[in-house]
């Protein structure tokens, strides 16, 4: 207990000491000094007009005389709000001098047009907050900082109360209108019921067919398929008309002799393997002459 105790009165003695130091610091360098306003700097605010109609132009005015002997002029600065009034353009600095007095004035062009600028009722009343000036001392490093007063504003409304009552007021706040409705909420309610219904219906009917779609008939080939010998006729006419070449044209009459061996015509098959090998090539008269002979005993019931 008496360690803890110890411990805790030498904690505070050392901050009680840091902070005699850092006064100490503070004094030495002249930090954040005040001066007074009658022997080192006088601020004059002024606000013109200072009655003026809502959404009127105004400008707000700071005079700063200091003594040049005390201060230095250029770092006179001056920061304030004039919320809710916004700048109406850029603010202006002029600095003057005269011996060991110097000045400077600042001017801020202002104007309101939101709320919070509007009268109440007749006349309303503005009151900036205060600001500051800063500046720095010639044979100190530290600075100087003293308090910006602005002057209330008064806004008057630019509609007087006469005007207001001679307005004839359409809309009432008071008696509004009856609500009427071309539909009922019951016929409402049951025409929204049977679109749904129908909506419902026309789903499901689509729903049907996507999902019932008919297959595809395959395509049945009904072409008769035609006898081998009468391929093989079209093919030995088709090769002499056409003019074709001498070899093509025999062999496709061997192959009409073939197909009527297989049917049991042989004496067909000889003729035609006659035209077909003959010294004096056949022509297309003779081939379809013999073709028809053909095509006229097969169709008579000869033995295939």
């Amino acid at each position: 207990m008496r360690r803890a105790a110890l411990i805790g009165v030498q904690v505070v003695v050392a901050i009680l000491v840091g902070l005699a130091i850092r006064e100490l610091w503070q004094a030495t360098r002249g930090d954040d000094v005040t001066g007074s306003p009658q022997e080192t700097i006088g601020v004059t605010t002024s606000v013109t007009p200072n009655v003026h109609t809502f959404g009127a132009p105004v400008v707000a005015t700071a005079d700063v005389v200091v003594d040049a002997r005390l201060v230095r002029p250029d770092t006179v600065r001056l920061e304030t709000d004039f919320d809710p009034y916004e700048l109406a353009g850029e603010p202006t600095i002029e600095r003057q001098d005269s011996g060991d007095i110097a000045r400077v004035v600042f001017r801020f062009p202002l104007r309101c047009l939101r709320e919070g600028c509007e009268p109440a009722e007749a006349r309303g009343v503005a009151q900036f907050e205060a600001g500051f000036v800063r500046y720095r001392f010639r044979n100190s490093p530290g600075t100087g900082r003293d308090l910006v007063d602005w002057p209330p504003v008064e806004v008057v409304s630019r509609v007087a109360p006469v005007d207001v009552e001679r307005i004839r007021w359409i809309a009432s706040e008071t008696e509004l209108p009856r609500v009427t409705t071309r539909f009922g909420p019951t016929g409402l309610g049951i025409a929204l019921l049977v679109a749904g219904l129908a909506l419902a219906a026309a789903a499901v009917w689509l729903a049907r067919r996507l999902w019932h779609v008919e297959p595809v008939k395959e395509e049945v080939d009904t072409r008769r398929e035609r006898p081998p010998l009468e391929r093989s006729l079209e093919l030995a006419r088709a090769e002499h008309q056409n003019g074709a070449a001498a070899p093509d044209r025999r062999r496709a009459l061997e192959r009409v002799a073939r197909e009527l061996s297989a049917i049991g015509l042989d004496d067909l098959a000889g003729e035609a393997r006659a035209l077909a090998w003959s010294p004096v090539l056949s022509t297309s008269e003779e081939v379809e002459s013999f073709a028809r002979r053909t095509e006229s005993q097969t169709r008579t019931g000869a033995p295939q």
